[in-house]
């Protein structure tokens, strides 16, 4: 069983090392206490607390256990009535909305139990999401900032700032507050951390650049010509190296602070841990506040332009109309029907607006026999696959005795992809060459006699007849 002057010890102890920022600790020392005396209330009071300062979803869930625990065996309990009040009020109506609802419940027993308590009343404060925000104040991080800013702008030299840190540290070991500065400081003030030292008073101006420098890469991409995505975005990367630097320095300075103000603190100094000797902490300035925001702004502006301008580029393919002429190369154009094109040519994924097939006929010499087959559309989503899966099946067509000596060619003005091959007509014995080529508003096949035109001749005579039966259309 607890004595008073026992519970009274152990709860200041507890309260002690919350006051310190021991929460862990805080927690183990009155979980011993209660494990080996039994439940005391004053004492799941300070255990749950030491839970919701940790300020973590988890941490809350274990804080509501414990009160849930408490009340059994303590229902009418005006301090952990408050408490759990102030718990549930403050929860996420929508994260938590079991746990926000039963608020109100508790503050109505607390209003029937002793209605003008004090308890009550900071309970019922806690409906306000101002009052809230107010009770959990700035983040640790956000107070460290601010002191490191504070000391390192009024004071003549980094040096200077730090002595009077150490200065305030060994006046107030038990303050939390500024033996992190004075951490922070230490770490600060080492050659080479100037870069550092500079960043952390800039940090607002530092985003807000960075954003804009991603912001104006992602957009030069579009304007200036394609690049790889990777490089505005490895940019960001090597941008974000000395934040991450910064972040981690500050990050061990608080933990070793911390440490240090915790390993000071015993019951008498558990009063003046709570008040700290730097000044308060205020809001975010309105000109870090305006930076932090046009640099997200800036940042969320080019991404959205970014997708949008991809998509319209990804879609977007090149517009032809057929204009094959009459006569080629001495040849003249027999026309075999509409529609064989399509047939022959496919459609890989797209929407094929027209197509047709040709056949010159008359000339003399190599490229009389000529066939041109074509199809144009919206084939976006072509890729240089389609001409060299046209080539495999080439090898495949019955009435083709062999077919090899197939190379990539140069596909010439209009871009795209294409692929040429010999081949020889099994009917005829007739050697022959055809060049298929494919871009993202056409696709097609030339086909003519080769018995002994080099790679060359045959490429060119391809890359003519493409140029010359489809037109760019506005």
């Amino acid at each position: 069983m607890h004595s008073e002057e026992d519970a009274a010890s152990a709860c200041a102890h507890a309260a002690a090392l919350i006051a310190a920022g021991r929460y862990a600790e805080a927690r183990k020392a009155a979980e011993a206490v209660l494990e080996a005396d039994g439940p005391e209330p004053r004492l799941l009071l300070v255990l749950a607390r030491a839970h919701m300062a940790e300020d973590e979803d988890d941490h809350d869930d274990a804080a509501e256990r414990v009160f849930r625990r408490a009340l059994d065996t303590f229902p009418d309990h005006i301090d952990l009535l408050a408490g759990y009040a102030e718990l549930c009020l403050r929860s996420d109506a929508l994260d938590r909305p079991g746990r926000h609802a039963r608020g109100p419940v508790l503050l109505e027993r607390l209003r029937e139990l002793a209605p003008d308590s004090p308890q009550r009343r900071r309970a019922a404060d806690s409906t306000s999401v101002l009052a809230t925000a107010a009770g959990k104040g700035p983040s640790a991080a956000r107070v460290q900032r601010h002191d490191v800013v504070h000391a390192l702008t009024t004071a003549a030299s980094p040096e200077e700032a730090e002595k009077e840190a150490r200065r305030q540290a060994a006046l107030a070991p038990h303050d939390h507050r500024v033996a992190v500065l004075d951490a922070t400081l230490t770490a600060l003030a080492r050659p080479g951390r100037a870069p550092l030292r500079l960043l952390v008073r800039r940090t607002p101006e530092y985003l807000f650049v960075a954003s804009l420098t991603v912001a104006a890469l992602l957009l030069a991409r579009h304007l200036l010509g394609p690049f790889p995505f990777w490089i505005p975005w490895a940019v960001g990367l090597l941008l974000d190296l000395p934040l991450l630097a910064l972040r981690l320095l500050l990050r061990g300075a608080r933990a070793r602070g911390g440490e240090r103000a915790s390993g000071a603190v015993d019951v008498d100094a558990a009063s003046a841990s709570a008040e700290s000797s730097l000044s308060a902490v205020p809001r975010y300035a309105r000109r870090e506040a305006a930076l932090i925001g046009a640099g997200a702004a800036i940042a969320l502006g080019a991404l959205t332009t970014t997708v949008v301008l991809t998509h319209a580029e990804y879609t977007a393919y090149p517009r032809y109309e057929a204009v094959a002429p009459y006569s080629f190369r001495g040849m003249t154009r027999m026309d075999m029907g509409e529609g064989l094109g399509a047939a022959a040519a496919g459609d890989p994924g797209g929407r094929i607006e027209a197509a047709f097939t040709h056949y010159y006929t008359g000339g003399a010499g190599d490229g009389s026999e000529l066939a041109v087959t074509a199809s144009i559309g919206d084939f976006h989503d072509a890729t240089a696959a389609l001409v060299r899966e046209s080539d495999t099946l080439l090898s495949e067509t019955p009435g083709v005795t062999s077919a090899d000596d197939a190379w990539t060619a140069d596909a010439g003005a209009y871009g795209g992809w294409m692929q040429c091959s010999r081949y020889v007509e099994d009917l005829t014995g007739t050697p022959k060459a055809i060049c298929f080529w494919a871009d993202r508003g056409s696709m097609g096949s030339v086909t003519f006699r080769a018995s002994d035109m080099p790679h060359a001749d045959i490429e060119q005579l391809a890359r003519m007849t493409r140029q010359t039966v489809l037109r760019p259309s506005s």
